[in-house]
């Protein structure tokens, strides 16, 4: 009888242990787990941007829209860019939220009164940018940059961790911050050598040629 209980209570330390360590296990594989899905989202984040990017490169000319759905019918009807879903990242929040109302990600983009429209864009454009405008200036960004250089915890595609600038010679950068080590901004001013962190200062026409998805952001 005593070897029988003893056994049971060996077994019983045994099933606890084993616990104790997969839990332990979990803990470390985790984060990794969740570093590796985030890396994999910005490198779809980055290549997303790069194709628009390149795609208003070969366009024809200068595009001026009225709103940021129109703006992506525009290119991707010059360009062929008619897959919503480079415009619409499946990992955005918004987009999921979107997803989670039982809508489904749209067929394409060039319809203009369709499903496209009733999505949140992951990204926000500089309407009206012009071919010839100075280097380093930004064309589309990921959703949630405010003026003051700091990205959006509610709206943002990554939140407020940080988000991708695409710019008019098509490379792609990703920032956390816009601000730099002096506070004064890691863009130039559009059509100056000064830095700004307000990416309106960075493009041309400023804050009024902003183009994004009407979503509240403070």
């Amino acid at each position: 009888m005593n070897n029988k209980k003893v056994s049971r209570a060996f077994t019983l330390v045994e099933l606890l242990i084993v616990i104790a360590i997969i839990g332990v296990l979990a803990s470390l594989i985790y984060p990794a787990l969740s570093r590796a899905m985030g890396a994999g989202s910005q490198v779809k984040s980055m290549n997303n941007a790069k194709n628009i990017a390149q795609a208003w490169i070969t366009s024809d000319n200068m595009i001026a829209a009225r709103d940021i759905y129109e703006w992506a019918g525009i290119l991707s009807k010059k360009a062929e860019l008619d897959d919503p879903r480079i415009w619409l990242l499946d990992f955005d929040p918004k987009v999921q939220e979107k997803i989670a109302t039982g809508s489904s990600i749209p067929v394409s983009v060039t319809e203009e009164y369709g499903d496209f429209k009733t999505f949140p864009v992951s990204w926000e454009v500089a309407n009206r940018a012009l071919k010839n405008a100075p280097s380093g200036t930004p064309l589309l960004w990921t959703r949630g940059l405010k003026m003051d250089g700091t990205w959006d915890v509610d709206i943002g595609v990554f939140q407020d961790q940080g988000g991708h600038i695409a710019f008019n010679d098509a490379h792609v950068q990703w920032y956390s911050s816009l601000l730099d080590d002096n506070q004064k901004g890691v863009l130039k001013r559009y059509g100056s050598a000064k830095r700004t962190h307000n990416i309106a200062e960075a493009i041309r026409g400023g804050a009024t040629n902003i183009l994004r998805s009407a979503i509240d952001m403070d």
